[in-house]
């Protein structure tokens, strides 16, 4: 993946999360299962790699893509959505 091809990624989850409250369970599931059903760009592997690349930015990953969520808390989330995406999905 290239230098900042991540931030595509990142921003789509962004995006699609923006109005929820608070980034849960719930949220990380419907996130993966968006993933895998081919709802946001790339696969999960492809996925993961952008969550992966975008956890080691020392930026504020909110930049392009303002949400009400904090800093801390959509870095939290994405290393749970990571994580899941690391769990093979159901067969």
């Amino acid at each position: 993946m290239g230098t900042d091809s991540w931030k595509g990624h990142v921003n789509g989850i962004l995006y699609g999360v923006q109005f929820d409250r608070v980034l849960d369970d719930s949220v990380v599931t419907r996130v993966v299962d968006g993933v895998t059903a081919g709802l946001y760009p790339g696969d999960r592997a492809e996925t993961r790699d952008a969550l992966d690349q975008a956890l080691r930015y020392p930026g504020p990953l909110n930049e392009q893509a303002e949400t009400h969520h904090g800093e801390d808390e959509i870095r939290l989330f994405f290393r749970r959505l990571s994580a899941a995406l690391h769990t093979p999905p159901p067969s």
